[in-house]
């Protein structure tokens, strides 16, 4: 009794009653669980707020979580942030007056208790990755091997977090909100679709982007989810959003509410998984080309200027923008616009009304004027120009600003890797980007793209008190932050495939006011499986590729007297899967096992090579060409037979 008691407070799953409890429904029945709470506060609470500290252990906190996602898959697991400012026992009673919002007496509610931790029985193939180096400004392109340093990691098989699109696709449809009646003109024989299980050539999810929210204890993710008319994956007719939460051990949590913090002090739910309304220019009239809805998301925390963490993502979309005018007899007129495709970023756990600051005329204003969207802003380029066509800019940090304001009031992004132009943007003001750095003049997208975002070492080695993780913070030169990333390179008619793509290792270092990339590897493939790009056909038909699209997790275990590091990142294949990879050993290799490791060495040069990245990408070459020659003949080996003619007699 005294268990279920605690349980009570603790995960605060209401005695069972027959209908929802809402506030205000029944006096009687407010007054006899307030009566029944406060009883239970006063045992749990009393003999010198001995039992204050109870907590149930993580098996049990995990067991009932389980049972809930089991048996309960209709009833609602309600977080709380770890650091709200109530006692457990006070959790429901606030839902119920402060949120003003009702309970099933089979939901559960508690206050978040767990930690990251790794998943288990994960299998790893060890790997090496070429590194060129940018050390010295007379680098050589045509020496690579004088600048060539090899690391050894391991990476894991990947784990498939995709979804299953028939019952997230049936669930939005049957759901009917606001958001699916504005972009259902783009799919309107989806019914159909999941009826006769044609969804299947007609929706693809893919790239994954996610973020560990150590106040709630999930990882959450967002995805894209593409709706092709004509079954073919690089025709997308829209992209709609999919956002969902995971636990610590990546299995997906159902009918999840988050209790968010609200800049006034408040709180607010937001449920998860759900289609995330964004607010995107469309036009169903016109879709030959144009590509509509939020395009390779990633997503990041930032910490606000209220001292709390939120999700913050970027993204590409179409758009068009007025160019002019012409009016006739002062009446009638006409708008021409331009067609544009430019970078955002949006705030996941902030709203706006409508999509003014989207759509310069807007179509169907009355329809959108007055719906909640998730609030986002166009990043602009520098004097506020807009080029035809913007992707892949990598997002980082700086800590040391970080420290300086408290919050995070500037979000950076490698704008070119080769030829190394950054941007500066501000998060909150409505001003354009300011360049950061230019390393010349030579505008030009190249070959390597923007993949992951970069992460901040600092950010990754401060989470520990390890003498040797704080050894390696304080031989840091002053003035230097370093931040590791994937990019990715496309090799085209490499002789596999019309484009060959692998993750490509970035280490990017900031010196005082210069940056440079002091590391770019050449493709590695961490001993994933390749994927058909359609069923059943060659690996070197169409395009082979391993995407890489966001830095998940990235900690330090401690076994005994050995630091290890794992880095937890998101990957697609064939570009319709969203996946889970673990790389190991990556910060051993460049940092914490290396005597004399020359991202700490104090006087740097090479911030005027670009040899290192010609390298990178010539190695790159060569991967893609060895890979040919070597899955070619496998399959040809392993063609079957076909059957002799009998010779005519």
């Amino acid at each position: 009794m005294f268990s279920q008691l605690l349980n009570s407070l603790l995960y605060n799953r209401l005695p069972a009653t027959k209908s929802p409890i809402r506030k205000g429904k029944t006096g009687i029945l407010l007054i006899f669980i307030v009566a029944v709470l406060t009883i239970a506060t006063t045992l749990v609470y009393c003999r010198s707020d001995l039992l204050d500290d109870y907590l149930p252990t993580t098996e049990e906190h995990e067991k009932l979580i389980t049972e809930q996602q089991t048996n309960y898959r209709d009833k609602r697991t309600i977080i709380f942030p770890n650091d709200f400012p109530m006692a457990d026992s006070k959790l429901v009673s606030y839902y119920l007056q402060d949120l003003e919002k009702a309970l099933d007496p089979e939901d559960l509610v508690f206050r978040n208790r767990f930690v990251h931790r790794l998943p288990t029985n994960l299998k790893y193939t060890p790997d090496e990755i070429d590194l060129f180096g940018a050390w010295s400004d007379e680098a050589n392109e045509k020496e690579c091997s004088k600048i060539n340093k090899k690391i050894k990691v391991e990476g894991s098989q990947p784990l498939d977090k995709s979804s299953d699109l028939k019952k997230i696709l049936t669930r939005f449809m049957l759901e009917r909100g606001e958001y699916y009646d504005e972009v259902e003109r783009f799919f309107p024989d989806l019914k159909t679709q999941l009826e006769d299980g044609s969804y299947k050539k007609h929706w693809v999810q893919l790239i994954g982007s996610s973020v560990w929210l150590k106040q709630y204890g999930v990882h959450l993710m967002i995805s894209r989810v593409f709706y092709t008319k004509s079954g073919q994956k690089v025709q997308p007719v829209i992209s709609l959003s999919y956002l969902q939460v995971f636990d610590r051990d990546w299995n997906e949590l159902e009918n999840v509410e988050l209790i968010i913090p609200q800049d006034d002090g408040s709180y607010k739910p937001i449920s998860y998984p759900q289609f995330a309304p964004m607010p995107v220019y469309h036009n169903e009239k016109q879709t030959k080309g144009r590509f509509y809805g939020v395009e390779d998301p990633r997503i990041q925390l930032i910490t606000n200027p209220q001292g709390y963490e939120e999700p913050l993502i970027v993204y590409n979309s179409h758009h068009r923008k007025i160019k002019g005018t012409e009016f006739e007899h002062d009446v009638e007129g006409t708008i021409k616009f331009d067609s544009y495709r430019s970078i955002f970023m949006a705030w996941l756990w902030r709203t706006q009304k409508g999509k003014s600051n989207i759509e310069e005329v807007p179509i169907n204003d009355e329809q959108f004027k007055n719906m909640e969207y998730i609030k986002v802003k166009e990043i602009l380029r520098p004097n506020g120009k807009r080029s035809s066509k913007e992707k892949n800019w990598s997002m980082f940090f700086n800590h040391q600003e970080k420290l300086e304001y408290g919050y995070d009031n500037y979000v950076y992004f490698v704008y070119q890797f080769k030829n190394l132009k950054i941007l500066k943007c501000p998060i909150y003001d409505d001003a354009p980007c300011t360049w950061e750095y230019e390393q010349d003049d030579y505008m030009g997208a190249g070959l390597l793209h923007g993949g992951s975002e970069l992460i901040n070492v600092y950010d990754v080695l401060e989470k520990y008190d390890y003498p040797e993780v704080q050894s390696i913070i304080d031989k840091i030169p002053n003035g230097r932050e370093i931040w590791i990333g994937l990019a990715r390179a496309v090799m085209i008619d490499c002789g596999c495939a019309s484009k060959f793509y692998r993750p490509n290792l970035v280490v990017l270092m900031k010196e005082n006011n210069e940056y440079k990339f002091a590391f770019v590897s050449s493709f590695f493939s961490l001993g994933i499986e390749i994927l058909p790009w359609d069923e059943g056909k060659s690996l070197c038909e169409g395009k082979n590729l391993i995407i890489p699209n966001g830095i998940s997790s990235w900690t330090i275990e401690k076994q005994g007297d050995k630091l290890t590091d794992y880095m937890a990142f998101t990957i697609s294949r064939k570009d319709s899967t969203v996946e889970v990879v673990h790389m190991r050993g990556l910060l051993n290799a460049l940092l914490i096992d290396n005597p004399q490791p020359k991202l700490l060495v104090g006087e740097q040069k090479g911030f005027a090579t670009n040899a290192h990245i010609t390298c990178s990408l010539e190695y790159s070459d060569k991967f893609c060409k060895v890979y040919a020659a070597t899955t070619k003949a496998f399959e040809k080996l392993n063609q079957p037979e076909k059957p002799k003619e009998e010779k005519k007699q």
